[in-house]
């Protein structure tokens, strides 16, 4: 089965789960991702643990229990699961039931809780690279149409012609640098006025970068007129829509640029929200969109858990 755009699957892939901060020492909590509950906490090294939050006893919600140690024992009948899952003691019984709950990867990135819909990551989340850089998270915002839809749209390369009105100074260039990620190269110029003031481009060239990374993140660079990298992620819901979460990265320290960078992105995000709050998704790519029809692959490889 297919699973990209399909509101019935959760591709492998990172997903933001939860606020760092949310998450203090010794407290645990669900949190909802798709048709299941999330359990997360943080062991007594202070590092991050995910499992699934439905006790493989009788499905109490382990976010309801406690930490201990390393691992969660659940409020129903007090039976303790390690990080790894596995039923590590169990009050009444010599030896512990062989039950197991479903543990995930997890990391912190960008002031979030990330964690893999995956025995194991198959990629990593991207990187800055050297130098100073501040996250400024937007508020999550919903979109009524599936989050594959919505990371793929900076990969939807005629659309910046058509839709946004920018001419390419050069073809844009199409490169996948590994199994699980898609990028394009643009290189253009805004063709009205209020979008040249707006990006301080002048007679300069919008140089960015667009990258699909796994079925669940993009990642824009813009290294001119201004430097500034934006993480743009999805989360689906049973409704064939999804919670999106946007995270700009700029440079340290604080300038205009700042200010610069989120305008661009506001302009660009809202006339892009009209369309795709009405869009019903058809697979009929033409010979243009092989920067969709390639991320529509690296989903369907990626599977589900």
């Amino acid at each position: 089965m297919d699973v990209f755009a399909n509101p019935s699957e959760l591709a492998q892939s990172w997903y933001p789960a939860a606020r760092s901060g949310a998450i203090r020492p010794g407290r645990i909590a669900s949190y909802p991702l798709f048709d299941r509950r999330i359990a997360i906490y943080r062991d007594r090294g202070g590092r991050v643990r995910a499992l699934d939050a439905r006790c493989p006893h009788l499905g109490a919600d382990l976010g309801q229990g406690s930490v201990e140690g390393d691992g969660v024992r659940c409020a129903f009948h007090r039976w303790c699961f390690g990080a790894d899952g596995v039923c590590s003691d169990a009050p009444g019984y010599l030896r512990p039931p062989s039950r197991r709950a479903r543990a995930y990867p997890a990391l912190e990135r960008w002031g979030f809780v990330w964690i893999f819909n995956g025995p194991t990551p198959l990629f990593d989340l991207p990187s800055t690279g050297p130098g100073r850089w501040r996250a400024v998270r937007l508020p999550p915002q919903r979109i009524r149409c599936h989050p594959h839809l919505v990371l793929a749209n900076g990969l939807d390369l005629t659309h910046y012609e058509a839709l946004h009105g920018m001419v390419f100074t050069e073809p844009p260039m199409l490169t996948a640098s590994s199994p699980y990620e898609v990028s394009v190269t643009l290189r253009g110029r805004p063709r009205a006025g209020l979008w040249r003031f707006i990006s301080g481009c002048g007679n300069r060239e919008i140089v960015a970068r667009f990258s699909t990374v796994g079925g669940s993140l993009a990642w824009a660079s813009v290294s001119s007129p201004i430097r500034f990298h934006v993480v743009f992620t999805g989360r689906p819901d049973r409704a064939g829509g999804c919670l999106t979460q946007t995270v700009f990265l700029f440079p340290q320290p604080v300038s205009v640029q700042w200010i610069r960078g989120l305008a661009i992105m506001a302009t660009l995000l809202h006339d892009d929200r009209r369309i795709l709050n009405t869009l019903q998704f058809r697979p009929r790519f033409a010979e243009h969109d092989e920067p969709l029809r390639a991320f529509a692959d690296v989903v369907n490889r990626l599977g589900t858990w």
